[in-house]
């Protein structure tokens, strides 16, 4: 405590540098705490369950050459075609693949004629194997029947007397309630649907949606001169069915053209933008840590060149290598503490405006302790080997130039 009077005394004579290296150890805290916690959010969300055997599927679609194309027969070929293959567990038609970002949506309620309220919710077209293909968990209920299947042109209804929902969108329209065989209906509608089954978890088509994890499914199916179908393998057997699934489906009818994918590359793409951030927020923190480093470290080597005779003189009254560091460790403890200080107010006012004007996640006191110890240890460990340095200015070469 003896020597915190002359090292304020000697920050005061100092303190343009030592007040900007404290901006920027606060600015630093508050631009790193924020970005923590979007990385956070970031990480989170691409780490989500999806609900869906990712890794296992296969997705196919075709385009059919003839304007007069017998769709719903190709349909059929295919799928048993599709199905009797090596390593397929199963195999299923939908109108638009699962988290492509490609999807359609309604707004649904529960009474009739309703428009006010209810909730908007992803929908799928897919036949009685789609829920066993995706692998999908079925909770609660039954699946659809074949029975129940809607087999016509465009001019047929999008939606079905059954329908299959997610447990998240059960517990918006039915709270604390048994879903099965409740109604819901599409806005304006007074024709019922009946919740026959309920799966665990399905994100749908778009991923940064705010009501991702919304998704009605439906036993239709509309005849066009295109179909899309998901196929899943044993583990491990993706790559190799997918080798001679694209010649076997072209063998059998030529008058189309074919498309076959994984699934894993439309979850990376649609996950691409918050990959891309995580990566590029990662690097700014790094680079702000790196700089205000390199901040500590060029200021502490110049306080020390400044004051080589004092530290000399030190050292010849008694003063211990230990004394000589702990001393500039303090010093620089002192800048980061207020430093910190600054940068946790600075954080928490950044994160109301992010909260407020760009839906951003709330920074709580835990990440930012977190950050305020990461600063404080990055800068005491820039400030190590100056101090050490200093530590090592031998007596008798410092009093020489007295």
């Amino acid at each position: 405590m003896l020597e915190l009077k002359p090292m304020l005394s000697a920050l005061w004579r100092n303190k343009i540098s030592a007040l900007l290296i404290a901006l920027q150890l606060g600015l630093t805290l508050a631009i790193v705490s924020n970005t923590a916690i979007i990385i956070q959010d970031r990480i989170e969300k691409i780490n989500r369950p999806t609900g869906i055997e990712v890794e296992d599927l296969i997705t196919v679609g075709f385009m059919a050459i003839p304007q007069d194309y017998d769709t719903n027969g190709a349909i059929k070929a295919d799928l048993s075609l599709l199905r009797d293959l090596p390593y397929v567990v199963n195999a299923s038609i939908t109108n638009q693949i699962p988290i492509s970002g490609s999807g359609s949506a309604s707004r649904y309620y529960n009474n009739p004629n309703q428009e006010v309220g209810g909730e908007t919710s992803n929908y799928y077209q897919v036949d009685p194997q789609f829920i066993n293909t995706l692998n999908l968990n079925l909770i609660a209920g039954r699946n659809f029947t074949e029975a129940e299947m809607q087999i016509g042109d465009q001019s047929i209804p999008s939606t079905t007397a059954t329908t299959i929902i997610t447990k998240q969108l059960a517990e918006k329209l039915y709270p604390d309630q048994d879903p099965i065989g409740k109604p819901i209906f599409q806005g304006g509608s007074s024709e019922p649907m009946e919740i026959i089954g309920v799966v665990e978890q399905h994100l749908g088509a778009w991923v940064s949606w705010s009501n991702s994890g919304n998704v009605m499914f439906f036993p239709v199916i509309k005849e066009r001169r295109f179909a899309k179908y998901m196929v899943r393998t044993e583990p491990g057997k993706r790559d190799e069915v997918m080798q001679t699934l694209e010649d076997k489906l072209s063998e059998r009818d030529p008058q189309r053209v074919i498309s076959v994918n994984t699934l894993s590359k439309y979850v990376d793409r649609s996950y691409a933008i918050d990959n891309t951030m995580v990566k590029v927020l990662s690097i700014v923190a790094a680079m702000l840590s790196f700089i205000v480093a390199l901040g500590i470290v060029g200021l502490t080597i110049f306080w020390i060149n400044q004051r080589a005779k004092q530290i000399g003189v030190r050292r010849a009254l008694g003063a211990t290598r230990t004394n000589i560091s702990r001393y500039f460790l303090l010093e620089n403890g002192i800048i980061s503490g207020l430093g910190i200080t600054v940068g946790c107010a600075a954080a928490l006012i950044a994160n109301q405006y992010m909260v407020r004007d760009y839906s951003q996640p709330t920074l709580t006191i835990v990440p930012l302790v977190v950050c305020a110890l990461l600063v404080l240890l990055i800068s005491l460990t820039a400030a190590l080997a100056p101090a050490l340095r200093a530590a090592n200015i031998s007596p008798a070469t410092a009093t020489r130039n007295i």
